[in-house]
């Protein structure tokens, strides 16, 4: 009897581990998928306070925020995006948009080592960002022409630094 009893409580602990680690891996290594509303290529945006679109030709746009893990986990990513355009490689400006305070802003992009143009305090809804992290390629007249919704593969990482290497008149002629 005291056999089966410590057969079955062993089961009941097993079961319950395998629970929990597959609930705490799928919020850890998942991220969500985009909401029906979500921004999309195509769309367009009025300027932003502190960003004049026209003045670039053309944007990747960071929607990060403080305390997302995604976004933390990106940072590497991100990094070598910066370096890339100190190093005259890409044809993208960058921007780095964050709903939280300026000065929590500022605290997020030294703490990650991003030498990046970040604006805090924008509503992320106003660009249809429903989720971070969320990538945006915007053209000059600030049409939004790829979208990247969530932590990227390293096959969309790739693709990301692609298209900021392409020059708005070769690579962004249509959306999609």
């Amino acid at each position: 009897m005291k056999g089966k009893i410590e057969v079955a409580a062993n089961i009941i602990v097993i079961v319950f581990a395998v629970i929990v680690g597959s609930v705490f891996l799928k919020d850890r290594f998942s991220s969500a998928a985009p909401e029906p509303d979500s921004v999309k290529a195509g769309d367009k945006f009025a300027n932003l306070d502190g960003w004049d679109w026209g003045a670039h030709d053309q944007t990747l746009v960071l929607g990060l925020r403080k305390g997302c893990h995604f976004c933390e986990d990106s940072a590497p990513f991100y990094q070598r995006l910066v370096a890339q355009q100190q190093q005259g490689g890409s044809h993208s400006s960058l921007l780095a948009v964050f709903p939280d305070s300026a000065d929590t802003v500022k605290e997020v992009v030294q703490s990650e080592g991003l030498e990046i143009h970040a604006l805090g305090g924008v509503p992320l809804e106003r660009l249809k960002i429903s989720g971070t992290p969320t990538l945006l390629l915007v053209d000059r007249s600030g049409t939004v022409r790829k979208a990247w919704i969530g932590m990227l593969s390293p096959r969309q990482e790739l693709e990301v630094m692609r298209a900021t290497t392409a020059t708005a008149a070769s690579g962004l002629k249509s959306p999609g």
